[in-house]
């Protein structure tokens, strides 16, 4: 969508990030049309667990956004790299996770416009890639670009679906209207993922997955993991429940019930504990981005030096804020509940499988070039990756996190290996000495 920078503001002196979109959008009418009423929503959303969009316009001819520099990763570059070292989330950091996330959700349901009307809006894109959580254990929603709400006067084009399929609510994947309980069932997702550490499919056939998002099965998280509490069952299936009607009317219900929880099965954690993991798992990154923050706050920074101190996988989660998952198809299509009926309609209607696909969507419209259109997901830019992780070839690890099966195997066979070279070479002196 554009060309993204490392800023500075210097009333209030603060590090922030400068979206520009390229010049090739600038002369799309729909786009710009979608970018100014995104600009009338997210203005007004001020809130600490959502991150601050300070401005949306135009300057001698170029659109732009500038919006709060977050200074950590996203829930789903922890989640990768708790899963790299052979780890899980502890359930009182995963409560806490969820009450903040209910907290950003709540504020943004309740939001109003300049004249106090109600904005009426819904994130319908919540994924652990639009949540951000920074080395102070601060949560913060990103990505309200797919967002619906009454202040904006275009419309998602037919075609498109918006959302992560793997995160989206059942009648959203049916196309039909949805509301602030769409965002309560993915903030559910989220947090099944996280408790059970079964971490669902973002690849394959994008019709089957739709068709899942569309008619959902849960198993009950103690089913998954048996350490889960069943207080904890009871919360997540009523937020996770295919009717709208079923579930909790909004996501300061949801945060209330998980309070409790957290009151009763981890009293003592706090946004403290979040932190602590961040500035753990990341320790590293953090070092380095302290880095080049330092440098860009002096008087007079240096760009060259600054330029230098800035990798691609540091860029900040607000880097990729309002380009987000799409499912392009055609109009009059939506999945059936049964696989087979499905199947059999893919086939009456074979232009269905070759006209869906996955994409990259900014403000309702695919902006990826012609020639990247149809790339495979393992070609994504290596920024996505860097940002949001990247499961390509990792297993869910052991649920409690204190073992490591896979490890172990290895270890054990290296060992085998090792003590039969051990025997053959004592066998082979005593033949002959």
């Amino acid at each position: 969508m554009g060309e993204v920078y490392l800023a500075r503001e210097d009333s209030p002196r603060r590090a922030c990030v400068v979206k520009k979109v390229l010049p090739r959008l600038m002369e799309n009418k729909q786009f710009l049309g979608r970018f100014r009423d995104e600009a009338r929503v997210v203005v007004h959303l001020q809130h600490p667990n959502i991150a601050r969009v300070y401005a949306m316009g135009e300057a001698d001819g170029q659109a732009y956004l500038a919006m709060e520099y977050v200074q950590g990763k996203t829930l789903s570059r922890l989640a990768y790299r708790m899963r790299q070292r052979g780890k899980a989330i502890p359930l009182g950091a995963i409560l806490q996770i969820g009450i903040r996330l209910c907290e950003g959700l709540a504020y943004a349901h309740d939001a109003k416009d300049g004249s106090g009307q109600p904005l009426h809006l819904v994130h319908r894109d919540l994924s652990p890639a639009n949540i951000c959580l920074s080395y102070d254990g601060e949560l913060k929603i990103i990505d309200f670009g797919a967002s619906q709400s009454t202040l904006k006067e275009q419309q998602t084009a037919p075609r498109v679906v918006i959302g992560n399929l793997t995160y989206m609510s059942p009648e959203q994947a049916r196309k039909k209207f949805v509301d602030r309980r769409a965002d309560v069932y993915s903030a559910g997702v989220v947090l099944w993922e996280l408790i059970t550490w079964r971490f669902l499919p973002q690849k394959g056939d994008p019709l089957e997955r739709w068709r899942k998002a569309a008619y959902p099965k849960w198993d009950a998280p103690s089913v998954v993991r048996p350490s889960v509490p069943l207080s904890v069952d009871a919360v997540l299936m009523k937020a996770l429940a295919t009717e709208p009607g079923q579930r909790f009317p909004d996501a300061a219900a949801l945060g209330v019930e998980l309070k409790r929880l957290k009151e009763k099965l981890a009293p003592q954690v706090g946004d403290a504990d979040v932190a602590r993991l961040m500035r753990e798992a990341f320790a590293e990154e953090k070092t380095q981005e302290d880095a080049v923050l330092a440098e860009l706050l002096e008087k007079e920074p240096s760009r060259a030096r600054t330029k230098q101190l800035v990798p691609a996988k540091l860029a900040p989660p607000t880097a990729l804020a309002f380009e987000h998952s799409g499912l392009e198809a055609p109009e009059d299509y939506v999945p059936g509940e049964d696989a087979s009926i499905s199947l059999a309609r893919r086939k009456a209607q074979p232009q269905s499988r070759n006209e869906t696909r996955e994409a990259r969507v900014s403000f309702g419209l695919d902006v990826a070039d012609e020639s990247k259109v149809g790339m495979v997901e393992a070609s994504r830019p290596s920024l996505l990756r860097d940002i949001e992780g990247d499961d390509e070839g990792l297993l869910p690890e052991p649920e409690t996190g204190e073992t490591d099966y896979r490890r172990m195997g290895w270890l054990a066979v290296v060992l085998f290996l090792g003590a039969c070279a051990v025997g053959f070479g004592v066998v082979w002196l005593l033949a002959h000495s």
